[in-house]
């Protein structure tokens, strides 16, 4: 499939109330943090010159809130409508059913059955009324295959998508990418079976007052 793959930049939505807490959000909802806001702040001016070269890009935006107030800071910034970003349901992060909303503590000790389940397969357990990592891999495949690769494609997402688009890409072991982790202030260039991780620099973060570290659970 790299072939056909088109030109692709994700970002990963700011720093919101549950990243902080540590709770699993999935396809629940909680608003960003100030420092959320600023992360979007600071990537927004990382990337302007990259999305300025970027011509004839489409946008697209997760359905969900906080990709969606992340998505409105860079539109702003960028002098970009926001109509420009059109929310794709198949962008939004993998559903985690009866586990959203708790600590990776609690899951483990209140629901260990389930939590060792999904530790012994950890790509194709679904939890009750959640989704695996395979269903998540087949429904951003099935979201490539719609996209003009032709064109640039810009995309605001989460962490659990990000990893599973940049493995698309690459073609990278499952094992890998378990292990992989970024910054919340971070963006990938993804195209022709490569990628390339867009970093803020540190003066760009204490700029704008911000700490750009990702606090997330990747169960």
């Amino acid at each position: 499939m790299t072939e056909t793959l088109p030109t692709l930049l994700v970002i990963r939505h700011g720093e919101t109330q549950w990243n902080v807490a540590g709770r699993l959000q999935g396809s629940r909802d909680t608003p960003l943090t100030v420092n959320g806001m600023r992360q979007a702040q600071a990537v927004a001016v990382r990337l302007s010159e990259t999305v300025t070269s970027l011509k004839d890009a489409a946008f697209w935006v997760s359905p969900l809130g906080r990709a969606r107030q992340t998505a409105s800071i860079l539109a702003d910034l960028w002098s970009r409508p926001f109509e420009h970003f059109v929310e794709e349901p198949l962008l939004a992060e993998r559903c985690y059913g009866v586990w959203e909303g708790r600590l990776h503590g609690e899951i483990e000790r209140d629901l260990p059955d389930q939590y060792n389940a999904h530790a012994t397969e950890p790509w194709d357990y679904s939890m009750p009324g959640g989704e695996s990592r395979t269903a998540l891999t087949g429904r951003l495949r099935a979201w490539l295959r719609t996209l003009d690769p032709k064109r640039p494609h810009i995309a605001i997402t989460h962490s659990g998508c990000l990893r599973a688009l940049r493995g698309i890409y690459t073609e990278a072991l499952p094992v890998d990418i378990l292990a992989y982790r970024e910054p919340q202030t971070s963006a990938f260039f993804l195209n022709g079976g490569s990628e390339c991780m867009l970093s803020v620099p540190a003066a760009t973060l204490r700029a704008f007052g911000c700490d750009g570290e990702g606090r997330t659970v990747w169960i």
